[in-house]
């Protein structure tokens, strides 16, 4: 699909745009609220789980090696700028993502994402959180998820300017192919995914280029 010229795509980023403005004048609140309702911490030394599926390989690869999860985090890992913290809930959903910026966390703050629903739409919220000072405690980003026909949209903004889509075409409830563009591209991006018959990724590719492949 034609991201650049879809006219439902443009509607929901001005729709995401008025959501952003009044969502973020209370967004420690909303981090405080979503917070409450974590049932259970898990930790990892870089990332092991992921909000958007392929986010670290699409769309440039980010790590190819998983992050290792850590059963009893030591006092030298929760000082790590590598850490990685899952909140997660009583269904085993994974509600929000923690990550330092630097581990004085007190003076830098940390990058918060989460799952939160905006007028009952699924949003995925970027934010810079300072538990120590919440007045200044900035939103990021927000990404409206949603399907519509066989496809999953990503549809995100970040004021002033800028903006990405995403959009995922399934096959048997797999990710056959990934369309994006953002405002920084001179060009759409389209990912076809390949898995071997275990069902596991086994390849992406650009065209005639690979992107990235699974040499285990």
């Amino acid at each position: 699909m034609e991201i650049c010229n879809d006219e439902k795509i443009e509607l929901k980023r001005k729709e995401l745009s008025n959501y952003f403005n009044s969502y973020s004048k209370d967004i420690h609140q909303h981090y405080l609220k979503l917070k409450s309702k974590v049932t259970k911490w898990s930790y990892s030394l870089g990332v092991t789980e992921e909000l958007i599926p392929f986010e670290n390989l699409i769309p440039s690869v980010i790590s190819i090696k998983k992050g290792k999860p850590l059963a009893k985090p030591s006092k030298s890992n929760f000082e790590s700028k590598n850490l990685v913290t899952y909140g997660i809930d009583n269904n085993v959903n994974i509600l929000l993502v923690i990550r330092k910026y630097d581990k004085d966390v007190t003076k830098y703050g940390e990058n918060i994402r989460y799952v939160d629903y905006i007028n009952e739409e699924n949003v995925i919220v970027n934010a810079h959180i300072y538990e120590s000072n919440p007045t200044t405690s900035k939103l990021s980003s927000l990404c409206h998820v949603y399907e519509e026909n066989g496809l999953v949209y990503y549809v995100s903004i970040t004021p002033p300017n800028n903006w990405y889509v995403r959009v995922d075409e399934l096959q048997d409830n797999r990710i056959e192919k990934i369309s994006m563009f953002a405002t920084s591209w001179y060009k759409q991006m389209d990912y076809s995914i390949y898995y071997d018959n275990s069902s596991v990724l086994s390849k992406i590719m650009i065209g005639e280029h690979l992107h990235w492949e699974n040499r285990l």
